[in-house]
């Protein structure tokens, strides 16, 4: 039997065809934007990081918080590369200052010889040197560890190992530009230190569980209650502050002090990339731009470089500049208050930077 054949509906046919080909032009030409948003869309395994603010010359301030006739000390905000980064296409902070002294909203217009960097994400004192020999004379003085410095911190965590002490260790490059301390005990640290990549730190440590926080900081979510709870990663991730830390780096290494934290079991807040967690905040304040401008400001790694002694010519110079990270508890004195309380406790009586913060606060 021979199979009926019914004939085609070519006006359908040709409407049919027009839908199709209607669809794939749109799915080709969103084709891009897809790859586009899959590129940049940040990886499970990295969600937890904190994915820093977008910044521009134009919307930075980098205040003179010294000066002399041989050198200018500003504060260094977080998220700001030391070089220029060709990847994200941010401008280092010496390329940023020369683009503000250009367009004129930088006070000090002569040249500027960079001395010794902060990390990325550390803000704090940064030393500016007025000429090459200034310069020269100040790195010296950083490689005969003729320069006293102290770093202040947070973390989310208490202390489990100790509450102060030594970390020492060479610094080992590991995968994805972090770094791990190797303990090396059967060595001289005479011989360590020749070595280039010994790290010497000392910490001190206080808690900071009665200080409240902040009504704008995203409490803490237990352990416990993260897997029998239906709340984001994000919020789950969440930590809050729970110590503070005072260091006292004898050298000068590439994530030294972030590393030292980790290996004590005290990762810093906010650090991302050694296990740190992240602040977040709770609700809205009903503003786009405060909402932003609040986030951007609990978005960062909460490592300052508070305090620097060194003598140049003669001259004994002292540097402090206060932690900014008042705006994760109520009173933003109070944290302040604990690091000044710490310095007190465990400097030298003699030890000029002390004195220096204690005036500081006088004032």
């Amino acid at each position: 039997m021979k199979k009926k054949k019914y004939p085609a509906n070519s006006g359908s046919s040709r409407l049919l065809l027009a839908v199709a080909v209607l669809l794939s032009f749109i799915i080709l030409s969103l084709l891009p934007q897809c790859a586009s948003s899959f590129a940049t869309q940040p990886s499970s395994s990295s969600a937890a990081a904190a994915v820093a603010p977008i910044i521009t010359p134009d919307n930075i301030q980098l205040p003179i918080l010294y000066e002399n006739d041989h050198l200018i000390a500003i504060s260094k905000p977080p998220h700001i590369p030391h070089h220029d980064d060709p990847q994200s296409h941010q401008l280092g902070i010496l390329s940023l200052l020369r683009h503000q002294q250009q367009s004129h909203t930088f006070a000090y217009p002569s040249r500027l010889y960079g001395v010794h960097r902060l990390d990325r994400v550390t803000s704090g004192i940064l030393l500016l040197a007025k000429s090459s020999t200034v310069a020269n004379a100040l790195v010296t003085k950083f490689k005969e560890r003729q320069v006293t410095k102290y770093y202040m911190a947070v973390s989310g965590k208490k202390p489990r190992k100790k509450k102060q002490g030594w970390v020492k260790g060479r610094m080992v490059l590991g995968r994805r530009g972090s770094y791990k301390l190797v303990n090396t005990e059967n060595k001289k640290e005479e011989d360590e230190m020749s070595s280039g990549n010994y790290a010497v730190t000392r910490f001190y440590t206080a808690g900071l569980g009665n200080l409240p926080l902040s009504p704008l900081v995203q409490q803490e979510v237990d352990d416990d209650e993260e897997q029998g709870s239906s709340l984001s990663s994000s919020t789950a991730s969440s930590a809050i502050p729970k110590t503070a830390i005072l260091f006292q780096p004898h050298t000068g290494k590439t994530h030294q002090l972030r590393v030292a934290a980790k290996s004590v079991g005290l990762p810093i807040l906010g650090d991302g990339r050694y296990g740190g967690g992240r602040v977040y905040s709770c609700c809205s304040v009903g503003n786009d731009d405060d909402d932003t401008a609040r986030d951007t400001e609990l978005l960062r790694t909460y490592l300052h470089a508070a305090a620097i002694h060194f003598e140049l010519d003669g001259e004994e110079v002292c540097i402090y500049s206060p932690p900014p990270f008042g705006h994760l508890f109520s009173s933003s004195s109070e944290l302040e208050d604990v690091f000044v309380g710490m310095m007190k406790k465990h400097c030298r009586d003699d030890d000029p930077i002390l004195h220096h913060v204690e005036n500081f606060k006088t004032l």
